[in-house]
């Protein structure tokens, strides 16, 4: 089946993913029927951008109601920052459009206070709810959790494994407390998926710098106990350097340019992997296909164990 899809922040800007997630799309055979931006201009500007660099022909917006009420749209690609992601999940949800969402779920904007934590549970719980209500699916664009079926081939013995150890080491471009805001929910996503539900225990934060910093936490789960490390080290480079590791067996992700071509590379040999972004956005629409339903326990514990990372770190 073919849908029609309306993003917003299809721009480049930063570590923008939505021009490349309009590409995914438009290549899979979905038709993109508008995209949102901040002003007139620049999203006439980044309409332009999608039909040069993959021609793409689509329509220019400001806000969501103008695009529904103009253009056919069955998901919504949220891709702008995280304090604007609440206001758009609601409105698509409320029109019951399927919604292909950045990480994290939301958070407030980068200078704002900690929110409280009863506020910021309700309303990641309110779009739960209107989810549920009008038969919609969320899904959370976190990618790393698609590289799990190779790193298997690499290390076959973590098959049959208890994972009583797990790093991540990621390379954003921002600081201090924006370092998690943009990268903790891949790791967080990538303990779900190893092991499924838990409490993160024990949040011990190390920082040498605002651009360098490591936390360790217990993560429990039935009743059995993983290691945890988040490594989040700035870098500016293109591609940026990652790697995880499971029970102290370690994978690069390593990208060749300009072909694009991303592989995943343990001590001995190395494995091509399929694009962590079109295998999450195929997943996604295959979801939608069988007619499942937003994995609840996902997103609200991502979303708290999120608040409790950033929290420990201020």
């Amino acid at each position: 089946m073919s849908y029609k899809i309306g993003i917003v922040g299809a721009a480049r800007r930063h570590q923008g993913t939505g021009p490349f997630i309009a590409k995914t799309f438009n290549q899979l055979g979905h038709k993109i029927s508008g995209v949102i931006g901040t002003s007139q201009e620049s999203t006439v500007e980044t309409v332009k951008q999608l039909k040069s660099d993959f021609d793409i022909k689509t329509q220019a917006y400001t806000n969501l109601s103008d695009l529904l009420a103009q253009r056919s749209v069955d998901i919504l690609v949220i891709s702008s920052p995280p304090e604007t992601h609440l206001a758009y999940l609601q409105e698509a949800l409320n029109h019951g459009l399927h919604v292909f969402c950045e990480k994290p779920l939301w958070w407030p904007g980068h200078g704002s206070n900690l929110p409280l934590l009863e506020e910021y549970q309700a309303n990641i719980q309110r779009c739960l709810s209107i989810a549920k209500e009008k038969h919609c699916l969320i899904h959370l664009n976190t990618q790393w959790p698609y590289t799990l079926r190779e790193c298997y081939k690499l290390y076959p013995e973590l098959i049959s494994e208890e994972i009583n150890q797990f790093v991540m080491h990621l390379s954003p471009q921002s600081e201090g407390k924006t370092m998690l805001v943009d990268a903790a929910s891949h790791g967080l996503s990538m303990l779900y998926q190893l092991v499924g539900p838990g409490n993160i225990l024990k949040i011990v934060v190390k920082q040498s710098d605002q651009q360098n910093i490591t936390i360790n936490f217990d993560y429990q789960h039935q009743n059995e106990l993983t290691k945890t490390t988040f490594s989040f080290i700035n870098s500016q480079a293109i591609p940026k350097p990652a790697s995880y590791e499971i029970n102290s067996h370690k994978v690069d992700r390593t990208v060749s340019l300009p072909e694009y071509q991303i592989k995943l590379q343990s001590n001995i040999r190395n494995m091509d992997i399929q694009d962590p972004l079109e295998a999450s956005i195929q997943d996604f629409l295959a979801s939608i296909e069988a007619g499942l339903v937003t994995d609840e326990m996902a997103l609200s514990q991502g979303a708290y164990h999120l608040y409790q990372l950033i929290k420990s770190y201020q």
